[in-house]
């Protein structure tokens, strides 16, 4: 039986490959997902190595569909720092919600949480507590913000335990967020074990709500 020959491309024509369609996503989704890569630059290269240039390379699309969901700078790192911190914000939430009764169970859930947050984001959120990420009024505001914020979670529940007033409780609650990343930081330079880092935090705490 005979075949019919195969047809030979014209001479000069080249058949291209398909291109494939990139998936579509929900204006929303677009944008949590490009905050999340973002978090993962910072995470990788600090808040110094975020920019748009770097976001469309790694989250594979244009600078202009990045100027869509962040107009400036500043708001790219304001809501990327959001993004980065309010992963920790609910862990710590759930700590507190689950141990309210109890603010030394309640702090030895929370700082499992956080230690166990990837070194390049913690030291991100660290940043940006301490107020070492950047000089904008924007991060400055955020920075304010995050105060505000995780110290409200904990208040209340240092407030019971110490009997104290919301203000001094308030004060309290951000000095001792602030002993944990102390000791999270000297964990993270080699100065101390993480175990041993444990232990000493935990002591200073159990002291505090004992004395």
């Amino acid at each position: 039986m005979a075949t019919k020959p195969t047809a030979k491309p014209r001479e000069g024509s080249v058949k291209k490959p398909a291109v494939a369609k990139r998936a579509y996503l929900s204006k929303d989704l677009r944008r949590q997902t490009l905050l999340e890569v973002a978090a993962q630059i910072v995470e990788s290269d600090g808040w110094a190595g975020l920019n748009m240039s770097a976001l469309a390379e790694r989250g594979g699309t244009s600078r202009q569909l990045i100027y869509q969901h962040f107009p400036s700078m500043e708001k790219l790192l304001a809501d990327t720092a959001w993004h980065i911190f309010m992963e920790v914000a609910k862990g710590t939430t759930d700590s507190v919600e689950a141990n309210a009764g109890n603010l030394t169970e309640a702090i030895k859930a929370a700082e499992a949480f956080s230690l166990d947050l990837p070194p390049g984001r913690g030291d991100a959120l660290w940043q940006l507590i301490a107020g070492t990420a950047g000089s904008t009024p924007e991060l400055e505001e955020i920075r304010q913000g995050i105060r505000k914020l995780i110290s409200g979670i904990w208040t209340p529940v240092v407030r019971k335990a110490l009997d104290m007033n919301e203000a001094d409780a308030r004060a309290y609650a951000w000095m001792s967020i602030l002993a944990f990343w102390g000791m999270r930081q000297l964990v993270r330079d080699g100065e101390l074990s993480r175990t041993r880092g444990v232990k000493l935090f935990n002591g200073f705490m159990e002291r505090v709500v004992k004395s």
